[in-house]
């Protein structure tokens, strides 16, 4: 009980925060993730050392620039970015011989600044759809760890994150396609693909708890940083996000509504 409450104060300090930085405006939202992505990338720093590879900073400043593509730029430029943090990867291997921190460096660079940049590109079509989307995030992320907590009985994924459970993941997913339902009109889709849409993002938004859950798990970590109390560090609140905004900026872009 403690550590629910805990992390229910944590939550009512950073969401009003967030909402706020969307509501202002794409720049602030900007400023926003572009500060969570420098703290991000101290406990990518950690990750990579931890799982045996050395951290560039170099690679940082490449992140930045998708945020940078996210609120100036096309994210079609996204790929060509891609290709050129794959050459200073390939650059650094040879100049310095450290392929597991290079590798690790591009690999874990877009695993957190591609999806954010796509974030931010997402605010150019206003803030009611960036609220959808984090809302359906967060009512899978939350419903999940209730009912997991509450009645959860059967492990989802042991050998990656012994405390989900199918009864956690089946709450989260049938919240975040009730979310995605009510909020169809903010994302500009109809009931039926709003459906879909929720589908889609909770099954993404799971997976990339459990991708960070492996991550964490092969480091030895129990959480990736301790920036909020009661949820640990910023990739640990950023790693559901990280797949849903995938999920939803894809989605809405193939359906023709970006």
């Amino acid at each position: 009980m403690k550590a629910i409450g805990t992390r229910t104060l944590s939550i009512a300090v950073a969401v009003p925060i967030v909402v706020a930085a969307v509501l202002l405006g794409p720049m602030t939202f900007f400023v926003l993730l572009t500060f969570l992505y420098v703290l991000a990338w101290r406990e990518i720093s950690s990750l990579t050392e931890a799982l045996g590879g050395k951290p560039f900073v170099l690679f940082a400043a490449a992140g930045l620039a998708f945020l940078a593509l996210g609120l100036w730029g096309d994210p079609h430029a996204f790929l060509p970015m891609t290709v050129v943090v794959l050459l200073l990867a390939a650059a650094i291997t040879m100049v310095t011989g450290e392929a597991v921190g290079a590798a690790l460096g591009f690999f874990l660079t877009l695993w957190v600044a591609w999806p954010l940049g796509l974030l931010s590109a997402l605010s150019h079509s206003g803030a009611l759809v960036v609220l959808a989307t984090l809302g359906v995030v967060w009512a899978d992320d939350v419903a999940a760890y209730l009912t997991g907590s509450a009645i959860g009985r059967h492990p989802f994924a042991p050998l990656v994150s012994p405390g989900k459970t199918w009864e956690g993941s089946v709450a989260g997913l049938l919240a975040a396609v009730l979310v995605a339902i009510l909020g169809h009109g903010w994302f500009g889709v109809g009931m039926g693909e709003g459906a879909i849409l929720g589908v889609v993002t909770g099954i993404f938004a799971q997976a990339g708890d459990l991708f960070e859950s492996s991550l964490k798990r092969k480091a030895a970590l129990k959480d990736s940083g301790a920036f909020l109390p009661g949820h640990g560090g910023v990739l640990d609140r950023l790693d559901a996000v990280l797949f849903g905004v995938i999920a939803v900026y894809y989605f809405l872009t193939l359906r023709g509504h970006l």
